[in-house]
């Protein structure tokens, strides 16, 4: 169902009533302590309210940092096990096709294929799972093929390397697989913090927005308006009139100004008082005296 206007209207001086009667308490209170303290209140929660949000910052950048220098180790091992792989696939077609040439009883030249596994080393020493398939499964390949065995050749190559290399084939593939999850799990982690970071700086943005209102009305409320309203009875004070009152404005900065003023005005009050009081005596003793001398002349 749809409100009518008139319901949204009264909710709206509601909420207004709400809002300015809350405003007055809070002015209220705010009226018994110094402008210098109210302020160095604001200024500190404000202080505090960014220097949350750059620690927080400065964390999740730190967190950022860890997950993508993770990433970049990652990316590393899997671009050496990448090349590795490639290597291997090299020594083992290079190999294979010189065996093939030295079974038709041509030249053989074994140094590219030994190129190939040196590159394959290089590339796979940092995985623990290819020391097996390099000791006991392409080197000893090796050797036999350079050394003229070609029967042990075959049983290396049929037998003992093509299970070391699944193996390791398995391993790779279990690497990758957790390698990927990492990666995953860092970009989670870095969308979450980005998302928690934007968040926290739009709030404190906000917050400082209204702490910069407040403080506005604060100033308008006890510093503005009172002053103004000071300088109003100054300026009637000048003008001679000393029966206007001056509401107090609390204990603050400009409220222990009006005790002064108000005795002041007192003062002034019962000063002009006693100056009107002496100028009708001394108009009542003239009249007197101007009777009594015309008393005197008429005799």
């Amino acid at each position: 169902s749809f409100l009518n206007p008139a319901d949204n209207e009264g909710k709206s001086h509601l909420l207004v009533s709400l809002y300015l009667h809350s405003k007055e308490i809070i002015m209220r209170m705010l009226q018994n302590f110094t402008i210098r303290i109210v302020l160095l209140v604001i200024l500190g929660i404000f202080g505090l309210l960014w220097s949350g949000v750059g620690l927080f910052s400065v964390y999740s950048l730190s967190k950022v940092a860890d997950g993508n220098e993770v990433d970049r180790q990652l990316v590393t091992q899997m671009t050496l096990l990448s090349q590795g792989n490639d290597q291997y696939f090299r020594f083992v077609t290079r190999l294979g096709r010189a065996m093939e040439t030295k079974a038709a009883g041509g030249s053989v030249d074994f140094a590219p294929v030994q190129q190939a596994l040196d590159n394959m080393a290089k590339k796979l020493n940092a995985f623990s799972s290819w020391q097996a398939l390099l000791d006991q499964g392409v080197t000893p390949q090796m050797q036999a093929a350079t050394q003229g065995s070609a029967e042990a050749y075959r049983q290396q190559a049929n037998n003992v390397t093509p299970g070391l290399s699944r193996a390791f084939g398995t391993a790779t593939e279990q690497f990758n697989n957790a390698a990927n999850d990492m990666l995953d799990h860092t970009r989670v982690m870095v969308d979450s913090q980005t998302r928690v970071t934007r968040a926290i700086i739009i709030v404190a943005m906000v917050l400082g927005l209204l702490i910069l209102l407040f403080t506005d009305r604060y100033l308008v409320t006890m510093l503005v308006k009172p002053l103004a309203a000071i300088r109003e009875h100054f300026r009637k004070i000048a003008q001679g009139d000393l029966s206007q009152p001056i509401d107090d404005f609390g204990r603050n900065c400009v409220g222990q100004v009006v005790p002064l003023l108000r005795a002041m005005q007192d003062s002034l009050r019962e000063a002009v008082s006693s100056i009107r009081n002496g100028s009708e005596n001394i108009w009542r003793g003239a009249s007197e005296i101007s009777s009594g001398n015309n008393d005197l002349s008429s005799r």
